[in-house]
């Protein structure tokens, strides 16, 4: 019996995500191997210290690629989407993106699904933490008259954000929009919260046609981030909601995001399709 072909993934960032990735690896034991890790210039050391010896920690996106990984995974930041996204790809690698709030920027969105399409890699956008895109994805082969997504975190998640400068945060007292528009502008405004309002457009309706809502609510339960999904089409109506736990140290993101793309990456071996 031939031995199973094992994924090598690497890693860009090593922040709540990444860490969450590699305990859920751990626990399920997947034929998946993390190869490597691109972290700032400056924090290899102490990131090499908590990882040990068997995963090459860099600071270079050439060393990262230099490890033959089969695919790249950003957990970092649009910044990193725009900066090393393209070159990947370009590298026949498959690239998985959790900071879809980058693509709200059409031009870079189409240069590098010809990238990939040039070089046969993938452009992976795993869903995040929401759920009903596979439905909103085969909603859109019909007509899609209707796509409303609404992203609810507690008032401190917001902080650092536009949201903090226009409103007194520490007081809301019920639940309040903080910011109503299109999601490239949500995506640009709120890199850390709103990336998902990028992803819900991709999957549907488009950047100019999705409605975009932000919710600071201190209703919610402690430690927990909600979501909803509208969609009105001609085959019919969708409508999701959705409680979550966010990241311990990390209100901004939710735990079910590291969980879709580690779920994402098992699909792959258990598909054969890389």
């Amino acid at each position: 019996m031939a031995k199973q072909k094992r994924l090598k993934i690497a890693l860009i960032g090593y922040g709540a995500i990444s860490q969450m990735l590699f305990d859920v690896f751990r626990e399920k034991k997947p034929p998946i191997d993390i190869v490597g890790v691109l972290v700032r210039k400056g924090r290899v050391a102490a990131t090499q210290k908590k990882l040990g010896k068997k995963v090459a920690v860099v600071d270079d996106l050439k060393a990262l690629l230099k490890l033959k990984p089969d695919v790249v995974v950003e957990a970092a930041s649009q910044q990193a989407v725009r900066d090393w996204g393209e070159t990947v790809l370009k590298k026949g690698i498959d690239f998985m993106v959790i900071a879809t709030g980058a693509y709200g920027d059409p031009v870079l969105w189409k240069k590098h699904l010809k990238a990939a399409e040039k070089a046969g890699a993938r452009l992976r956008l795993p869903s995040g933490a929401i759920a009903g895109l596979d439905g909103l994805l085969a909603m859109r082969l019909g007509t899609l008259e209707r796509v409303k997504y609404i992203s609810i975190k507690p008032p401190h998640a917001w902080t650092g954000t536009p949201a903090e400068t226009e409103f007194d945060l520490p007081s809301i007292k019920e639940p309040t929009v903080i910011f109503r528009g299109s999601p490239a502008d949500a995506g640009r405004l709120y890199p850390k919260n709103a990336n998902l309002a990028v992803t819900v457009a991709l999957c549907g309706a488009g950047l100019d046609k999705t409605e975009i809502e932000l919710v600071a609510d201190p209703t919610l339960p402690p430690g927990t981030n909600a979501s909803k999904l509208e969609v009105v089409s001609d085959s019919g109506e969708l409508k999701l909601e959705r409680l979550g736990r966010a990241m311990p140290d990390n209100p901004k993101t939710g735990v079910l995001t590291a969980l879709t793309m580690a779920d994402d990456l098992m699909k792959i071996v258990r598909h054969s399709d890389w």
